[in-house]
């Protein structure tokens, strides 16, 4: 590598940048699309890893590699691909994602006013001065629930007006698989990136591509790296300057569009504009999503629930000094139009007054779903126009959520509130609010091992034979708090090993390895199953959860036994 090349790749790739790159990965939302065993890795010597990685990197030795896949359901039964990038390369394309995002701030924060989802967060601006600041805040993005409240308060907004008239509702199909890397390519050119970091951006983004069975060269974005959702934002910055400049009330959620007009033509004239736009660049709307509408005569009807409560910060911090590591947690009672500068906090909430807190948060979660669910266990209850109210159901999973979270506060204080009377709540919206099924399935680790529960997912698990995820998410529920005997773990042994999804097949590795003990001679079976295994991921994530489950730092050894 010349030395002008060297000079590019020190700016994106110092270890300074790889380490902010770090502080934003770890943070970064998405359970299931991390590389926690990459992570425990370098974990347990940052400073010298990201020394090493940045050496390689600079040198021009890095290769990138193809990402485990994985398929999540959307509420359509269709699927969606999401990409579990290991250690390194989550590192290189945050911090590609974090060079673009500093020196562009400025342009990308002129928008905030109409774009609301993924919007970066205001000390992105400041790079890599935040290092030097003991109270950074290293979150990418700003916070969502209050991002996406100014987006409903902004439509309500519109709607409140009596000369608006009608309203576009669109978005794109299948964005993230199918943005076109030249198209990217080029705006992030425009943005400044280097050509040398093109390339590079280039490769990656061909290896990460397509579904698990095959890649698509040239075409999608991996979904679930919080760079993907920076770089689909900057790849529609173009569009959203055209439809703002031409005058049109405009609001965007990510690839969630609408905009609110007093005459139906002007909708029409702007519909073109953006279909037209996308075309252009290898995109399309979704036209089951697209519509003109007339605004109706009872607005309070028309307007858009807001998302309300409080936000909770789970962080796992990790300790470069002598590699341990320790858990945090907020709770902060928020204003859901407060502004993130201002942290959206009313208030810090501890003591005796989150315990009563949270209490009241349960009491009104339980009023509100045995109400809405009364005589779910009888035969004429009626599943469909429930399954059917969109916004029933998304107020139903934010309630979930809630209780879920207080009752995980409670925990640390004294014991947990759990009525009985939710379990068939949470076994119903499992079944058919399935695309959220780790929301309900967290709901139910709640209660422990319980015979109902266990013998319902197991009904589930054959149900949703299309949806390797959704039977993960059951699994992994199984594997935490359910109990099994010798025969049911020889049974879910032979599972495993007959079962071709490789996220369905960890899945069951994971409750073998939590119920059975190393001296048991199926301990051993499963071992050489895994060894054998032909996703390398499987064995990396089984190492990181053993050591997470047991505390075991013996990591070398387990490593051992899979062959790694």
């Amino acid at each position: 590598m010349n030395n002008n090349n060297e000079i590019i790749f020190t700016k994106y790739f110092s270890p300074e940048s790889l380490r902010l790159a770090w502080e934003r990965m770890v943070r970064s939302n998405g359970k299931d699309i991390k590389d926690f065993f990459g992570i425990d890795i370098y974990a347990s010597n940052l400073n010298k890893n990201l020394a090493r990685l940045s050496e390689v990197i600079i040198k021009g030795d890095f290769k990138p590699q193809r990402p485990f896949k994985y398929y999540e359901p959307k509420a359509s039964k269709t699927h969606r691909t999401k990409s579990v990038l290991n250690i390194e390369d989550s590192l290189v394309y945050q911090a590609i994602a974090n060079s673009v995002a500093t020196a562009n701030y400025k342009k990308l924060a002129e928008n905030n006013s109409f774009i609301y989802g993924s919007v970066l967060h205001p000390e992105v601006e400041k790079g890599l001065e935040l290092l030097n600041d003991p109270e950074a805040d290293f979150y990418f993005f700003e916070y969502y629930i209050p991002l996406y409240n100014k987006f409903i308060n902004s439509v309500n907004t519109e709607i409140d007006n009596t000369n608006i008239l009608f309203k576009l509702e669109t978005d794109i199909t299948g964005f993230f698989d199918c943005i076109p890397h030249s198209k990217l390519l080029v705006t992030l050119h425009k943005f400044g990136v280097e050509p040398e970091i093109l390339d590079l951006l280039a490769n990656c983004l061909n290896l990460y591509s397509g579904t698990r069975e095959s890649v698509t060269p040239g075409v999608g974005i991996p979904q679930g790296a919080a760079a993907s959702f920076f770089f689909a934002n900057v790849f529609l910055n173009d569009l959203d300057y055209l439809i703002s400049q031409n005058g049109y009330t405009y609001y965007r959620y990510m690839d969630d569009i609408r905009i609110y007009e007093e005459k139906e033509e002007k909708l029409t004239e702007v519909l073109v504009l953006i279909d037209n736009y996308l075309k252009g660049r290898a995109l399309s709307l979704n036209t089951k999503k697209t519509s003109i509408e007339e605004i109706g005569e009872d607005r309070e009807m028309e307007k858009l629930p807001l998302l309300a409560g409080y936000g909770q910060e789970l962080l796992e911090e990790y300790d470069i000094k002598d590699s341990k590591k320790e858990k945090q947690f907020y709770l902060n009672e928020q204003n859901p139009d407060n502004e993130q500068g201002k942290k959206y906090i009313v208030k810090i909430i501890e003591g005796d007054e989150l315990v009563k807190f949270c209490k009241k948060e349960i009491k009104e979660a339980e009023d509100f779903l045995l109400k809405k669910f009364k005589g779910i266990e009888q035969t004429d209850f009626n599943t469909r126009d429930l399954a059917n109210d969109e916004e029933l159901k998304k107020k139903i999973i934010h309630i979930a959520y809630k209780w879920r979270n207080a009752n995980s506060i409670l925990k640390t204080w004294e014991k947990p509130i759990l009525n009985q009377k939710l379990i068939p709540i949470w076994l119903f919206c499992l079944e058919h609010f399935f695309w959220k099924a780790n929301h309900f399935c967290w709901n139910l680790n709640q209660y422990g091992a319980n015979n109902l529960i266990t013998h319902r997912l197991n009904e589930l698990i054959l149900k949703f034979k299309s949806f390797e995820w959704v039977r993960y998410q059951i699994l992994s529920n199984m594997a935490n708090v359910q109990n099994f005997n010798t025969s049911e773990l020889k049974e879910i042994f032979r599972k495993a090993k007959e079962e071709t999804s490789g996220l369905v097949r960890l899945g069951y590795f994971m409750i073998l390895l939590k119920h059975l003990k190393s001296d048991h001679q199926l301990f051993t079976s499963l071992r050489q199953a895994i060894k054998d295994d032909k996703e390398s991921y499987i064995k990396n994530r089984l190492s990181s959860y053993i050591s997470r489950q047991t505390g075991n730092e013996k990591l070398d050894e387990i490593k051992f036994w899979f062959g790694l």
